[in-house]
């Protein structure tokens, strides 16, 4: 995450969903692969109990607008010659004790209870949010404060307290939707308030604290949209309770006064006059009472699915979604007869192939690529090393392909993710967590932060091997300590015991890459795994995720800006620069004979790479978010920039020189002009 900050600082206002049709602010030439609010909606209509309950409410809105014209029948037009009459064409579902036409009274109540519904949850979040919002973000004794008032509503029984308010205002619908809307704002409150303390401790959060933006804005730009999803979600739950409640205190007689019809009222008036004589009128209100709640609460889960994750992880892809074309690149079997074409070495099975990957991130001018048209390929046993400044994309495209990116400020917009013929981002959530630390695994910058500081990392290896094999709890710790001893830690029984602090930061990084094998990975993704280490424990660390390569036939992917480590560990080497790869090659080739200029900057800037010669640091900075140059990227630093540089992007292709030229990429129209070799 520390690079997401370091290159969109405070340029990086969350929430928002991308409209249908495209991405607003993209570059032309790489069109979006469907806006995020089209995926959503995909993901949501996916689920056919969403839709069942999304038509059903529909109707119910449609039966509401339009009552006079639904309706057969005026709602208090009494017939007593036909009391308590059944079903018939006349009367569709009979008639009450005075002869009024159920269907039609029905139909009228469908509109009270609706209204009523969405004036409770509405005016609720009116006055929750900003108090949750405000409690949340200030904290302190303005937080202590608001949270005990709140915490006295919610001791009151919520219809306890109801009831209480309706006796002070007097009986009427009006009355009971503000007597249901003071139920509802504390926990309300607290919802909001809850989301607000996460969020607020959010890199992008205190990246704005930091350049001095108003707690105001903050709170209102940067918070706020971030609350919303759940706040959407609790909204459709809450209608459903509302509407239970509302049909509760209208059936006490504290609701919709007669002869006006509503739900609730239905029920009373049915149990008064023919609970056992005539049941079928408590049918039909307490039969609507119940698939309209049922329906909310389907609309909460399926939002919940699909929004609710998003704080997870990130939209999906629509199915079927491809990547932009790049020319002079070879084509990949990815599984299950399909092709693509990527960069790829060759040799080996391909076991992660990542084709057309885009990313965009929501900004205070709009949305910005983060990570653009990224393509590669790793082989069984192959590791690849993503290199690259701080602000280049690196762990971005890694937690991409985890599906792990902050969300809704990132989302995935273009490309696939194949991991072992099955594409990662057309998984929905369950499918995904079947993948994510079973066969494809992460190890973070630091372990600390990453291990229970409570529990012995033992019980941690154990809890890891469990989620992923089916073992019983002796097993699981009996392999925990296998994990243990298999990276290399010395007395791996009591090791187990010891909890994370007691253990140095080479263990710590060694239990890390245990827990990533607990699952038996394909694949490994290392975000900088050995930048807190000393150089003989960095060493020994690296010294593992080689031999696990090679033992393992472990695909590995190696997130770092040390070309030392690089050169050292890594089979193949992709560089990045704000958000796109500008050079992939065979690490002999790239570290004898760099093609693009930033490659032989990196190179020559780094002192393992510049051996004896002094560094040379490449003048300037990597492009915040949104403020790319026109033309090729690096052309503000580069000193062999010539006038097509400034002016047309060079594309991804295959170099034409070179022994591996035939799984060799570069970004620089001057690649078949300019000579590197010699660099390092």
């Amino acid at each position: 995450m520390s690079e997401i900050v370091a290159s969109v600082g405070d340029a990086v206002p969350v929430g928002g969903i991308l409209p249908a049709g495209g991405v607003p602010g993209g570059d032309a030439g790489h069109p979006a692969v469907g806006g995020a609010s089209s995926r959503w909606w995909g993901r949501l209509l996916g689920q056919w109990g969403f839709r069942i309950a999304l038509g059903w409410i529909v109707v119910l809105a449609v039966v509401a607008v339009f009552a006079p014209l639904v309706a057969s029948h005026s709602p208090t037009t009494q017939d007593l010659f036909h009391r308590f009459a059944g079903p018939s064409g006349r009367h569709w579902f009979g008639t009450d004790d005075l002869g009024r036409d159920v269907f039609s009274r029905l139909v009228y109540g469908t509109r009270v209870s609706m209204r009523v519904s969405f004036e409770v949850v509405g005016l609720a979040f009116v006055v929750a949010i900003p108090i949750g919002l405000f409690a949340g973000y200030r904290g302190g004794q303005v937080d202590n404060v608001l949270m005990r008032l709140m915490d006295g509503g919610l001791s009151f029984p919520p219809l306890v307290l109801a009831l209480a308010v309706v006796a002070v205002l007097g009986p009427g619908i009006n009355n009971a939707a503000l007597a249901l809307a003071v139920v509802f704002v504390p926990s309300f409150a607290r919802l909001v308030r809850g989301q607000a303390l996460a969020i607020k401790a959010e890199p992008f959060v205190e990246a704005s604290q930091s350049l001095g933006t108003p707690a105001a804005v903050i709170a209102v730009r940067r918070v706020l949209p971030n609350v919303l999803p759940a706040v959407i979600v609790q909204t459709s739950l809450a209608l459903g309770g509302a509407l239970l409640a509302e049909a509760a205190l209208s059936f006490l007689g504290l609701g919709e006064q007669p002869p006006a019809p509503s739900w609730g009222s239905m029920l009373q008036e049915a149990y008064n006059t023919g609970l056992f004589t005539h049941p079928w009128g408590l049918v039909v209100p307490g039969a609507a009472i119940a698939l309209a709640v049922l329906a909310f609460n389907t609309l909460g889960d399926g939002l919940s699915a699909a929004m609710g994750v998003t704080r997870a992880r990130v939209p999906l892809l629509r199915r079927g979604a491809r990547g932009t074309s790049r020319r002079g690149l070879t084509t990949v079997d990815v599984g299950g007869g399909s092709e693509i074409s990527v960069a790829s070495p060759g040799g080996a099975p391909a076991c992660l192939v990542v084709d057309g990957l885009t990313v965009h991130v929501a900004t205070s001018a709009g949305t910005a690529a983060v990570v653009e048209d990224v393509s590669f390929v790793v082989d069984e046993g192959e590791t690849l090393g993503l290199v690259g400044e701080s602000g280049s994309g690196k762990t971005v495209t890694s937690l991409a392909i985890m599906r792990l990116l902050p969300s809704p400020s990132f989302t995935i917009t273009g490309g696939r993710v194949w991991l072992g013929g099955k594409d990662l981002l057309a998984l929905d959530l369950a499918g995904m967590r079947k993948v994510r630390g079973g066969e494809v695994a992460m190890i973070f910058q630091d372990p600390l932060t990453s291990l229970n500081p409570a529990r012995t990392v033992g019980a941690q290896l154990s809890e890891a091997v469990r989620l992923h094999q089916p073992l019983a709890r002796g097993a699981a710790r009996r392999e925990a300590v296998e994990l243990l001893d298999r990276v290399g830690i010395p007395d791996p029984r009591s090791r187990a015991k010891s909890f994370p602090h007691q253990l140095s930061g080479g263990m710590r990084q060694r239990v890390m890459i245990a827990m990533a094998l607990a699952g038996r990975p394909k694949l490994l993704i290392a975000d900088e795994p050995t930048t807190a280490l000393d150089v003989t424990v960095q060493a020994q660390v690296l010294d593992l995720l080689r031999d696990l390569s090679r033992t393992e036939r472990l695909a590995v992917v190696f997130v770092t800006h040390d070309l030392g480590v690089v050169a050292e560990l890594c089979d193949r080497v992709a560089v990045m620069y704000a958000g796109q790869l500008v050079e992939q090659a065979a690490t002999s080739a790239l570290f004898s004979a760099p093609l693009h200029p930033y490659t032989a900057g990196l190179m020559g800037a780094s002192r393992a790479a510049a051996g004896n010669r002094q560094p040379i640091p490449i003048q300037g900075q990597v492009p915040a978010v949104g403020e790319v140059p026109q033309g090729c990227r690096f052309h503000p630093r580069c000193s062999h920039v010539v006038a097509r540089c400034t002016e047309v992007a060079p594309p991804l292709d295959a170099a034409v020189r070179g022994a591996d030229a035939t799984s060799r990429t570069c970004r620089c129209w001057r690649r078949d002009e300019l000579d590197f070799e010699g660099v390092v």
